[in-house]
């Protein structure tokens, strides 16, 4: 066992990486741009070695998410997380390389899929890697934050994530963490809002970071809905003063101009509401509803009030139906049940062992000692002997009889010798049988390591089967989860498809395109019911893949050119349909005197 110990331990020895990708790796949470680069001015062929290989692939997968890089495939993350998998001992190195597998897979739109790579990572990561353990945390947080479901589950991970960066110093992290914590401790009403909130700003500005906007935009949101209005109306009117064009939060200018409509201010805020960018996500949506309708509300028209508060429920539906409607948080319970009962097979298969070696080990003793209490007979015999021969050499003059008496005497010890030999012989033979036993009990152990490393290697495959079928899936982003209820009834894109199918899509499409079908349908009746659907499927945002599969078109340029031929023999207009849909939105599109 120490023989063994000494070669396991000579053999672990820390691996050497090019150089370059060590000084990539160096600068990728500080310069992830320059990383970048150096990453991409590696050339693959340059390099020799397997494991520079998968080294390359993970760093060229982190940087470019790093970099705000949209992934398109995950195939640079798959070889490197398969290569890092063979080779366990890079622990460090394989938590990175699940962690953004599952990044890619949430880009990919998979949130499932993420989900069981980031709790992979977090089983994988070392107790003291303090960095992976707080990232993976903090993006398990933002999955469940980005899916709108299960505000507690963001709370819990943001506290993790913040324990983790505040033991390594992570400002840029930290601030995230504690900012996310704050906000969603403001959704379920607790006290310590206001406190992650202001701790969150105050650090942004200490290290310079355009995160504090956002935070401060909630900030004023939690005055707002406190009914503190001039606090939040201040607080909202210098971030629009500090604010640059192209910041992605825009609250702000929500929680101004309903403060200034509470305060009776209707002047001020209709000014404020002319610089509010056009909605881009659905908490904008819900907002910019809100806002018109207490401004509709405030004018005394009423039934404006009622239109956009309408709309601002069905949002708000929407969106709290997608919370209902996430799998995410059973998928990490799901996880944690599954490594439970791992870890519990785990701990059986080590006592087991445990109990084995103790076997052995008593075996190995009772050897010992039986060992040395024959040899100890042995020498106490032989003293025995080498008192009979003196003896027999002090008798040699004596009688025959006494020769005789001694001979016999000496043949009885000589007996008794024999004997003791014989129970030798067959402590041997125990000792073999203990051997062949131990050997035994050796390939016993070897056929359940296999049995073990076998289930390992099925379980991979399923999970790697499963992922490979989950990767062509596409959920759309722009139809949220509307598109998949029209299929719910199990209609699929290989089958002729129904009646109800077009009058659910039309239904839906005329509630995402303010009854831009209906508008259609109006004025365009010569367009015939085949060109309607195609029509009603562009508005969907298909991709041609898709729409050509719907309609039964031979390729995707066939869909190209009926979309081309609708607009210009049906329509008339040399525009495509969505700069036509545009134009509707605009309200170029006035056929009231028709």
């Amino acid at each position: 066992m120490l023989v063994l110990g000494a070669v396991v331990t000579g053999c672990d020895g820390t691996r050497r990486y090019d150089s370059r990708l060590t000084a990539a790796d160096s600068l990728m949470r500080v310069n992830p741009d320059s990383a970048l680069a150096l990453v991409e001015a590696v050339c693959r062929d340059s390099l020799t070695d397997d494991g520079d290989h998968a080294y390359r692939d993970l760093l060229l997968t982190q940087a470019r998410y790093r970099c705000y890089i949209t992934a398109t495939s995950d195939s640079d993350i798959n070889r490197a997380l398969a290569w890092y998998r063979a080779h366990s001992s890079e622990r460090e190195k394989l938590t990175r390389a699940y962690i953004y597998k599952g990044a890619v897979m949430e880009e990919l739109g998979h949130p499932d899929s993420a989900m069981l790579y980031y709790k992979t990572a977090e089983a994988t990561a070392a107790p003291d890697d303090y960095f992976n353990l707080g990232y993976t945390n903090l993006k398990i947080g933002e999955l469940y934050k980005k899916e709108y479901c299960n505000d507690s589950a963001v709370v819990t991970r943001m506290s993790r994530a913040t324990r983790y960066f505040e033991a390594i110093g992570d400002t840029n992290y930290l601030i995230v963490a504690i900012g996310t914590q704050g906000l969603y401790d403001r959704i379920v009403g607790k006290d310590s809002a206001l406190y992650f909130l202001e701790k969150a700003i105050s650090l942004a500005k200490d290290s310079k970071s355009p995160r504090r906007f956002f935070y401060e935009s909630k900030l004023a949101g939690f005055y707002f809905y406190g009914q503190d209005y001039r606090h939040a109306k201040d607080l909202a009117l210098d971030i629009i003063a500090d604010v640059k064009d192209d910041c992605e939060e825009r609250t702000f200018y929500y929680y101004a101009a309903r403060s200034y409509i509470k305060l009776n201010l209707i002047d001020s805020a209709l000014w404020i509401k002319s610089m509010i960018p056009h909605p881009r996500e659905a908490e904008d949506s819900l907002n910019y509803h809100l806002l018109l309708g207490e401004l509709a509300l405030a004018m005394n028209d009423y039934l404006g009030y009622a239109s956009h508060s309408h709309e601002a429920h069905m949002i708000d539906e929407r969106i709290m139906t997608s919370s209902v409607e996430s799998t995410l948080l059973n998928t990490e319970l799901d996880f944690d049940a599954q490594l439970r009962e791992t870890n519990l097979k785990e701990a059986h298969q080590f006592n087991t062992i445990l109990l084995t070696l103790a076997f052995l080990l008593l075996v190995v003793i009772l050897i010992s000692c039986g060992t040395w209490l024959i040899r100890r007979m042995n020498l106490r015999y032989k003293q025995q002997l080498d008192e009979v021969q003196k003896e027999l050499e002090n008798l040699v003059g004596d009688s025959e009889q006494k020769i005789q008496a001694l001979e016999t005497e000496w043949i009885e010890h000589r007996r008794i010798v024999d004997e003791k030999d014989q129970q030798l012989a067959e402590a041997n033979k125990r000792i073999q049988a203990f051997q062949k036993e131990k050997e035994n009990i050796s390939s016993h152990i070897s056929r359940i390591v296999k049995s073990r490393q076998a289930a390992f290697d099925e379980l991979y495959q399923n999970i790697r089967i499963k992922t490979a079928a989950q990767d062509g899936k596409r959920n759309h982003l722009s139809l949220i989860s509307g598109f998949k209820k029209l299929f719910a009834n199990g209609v699929t894109l290989r089958t002729p498809l129904k009646q109800s199918f077009w009058d659910n899509l039309k239904v839906f499409v005329d509630g995402e395109y303010r009854e831009i079908a209906t508008f259609v349908e109006k004025n365009y009746p010569e367009m015939n019911e085949k060109e309607m659907h195609l029509f009603l499927l562009v508005c969907a945002d298909l991709p041609n893949s898709i729409i050509r599969l719907c309609m039964g078109y031979s390729s995707d340029v066939t869909v190209s050119k009926n979309k081309k031929r609708l607009m210009k023999e049906k329509i008339g207009l040399e525009v495509r349909i969505e700069e036509f849909i545009q134009l509707y939105f605009q309200g170029k599109l006035d056929y009231s005197d028709n």
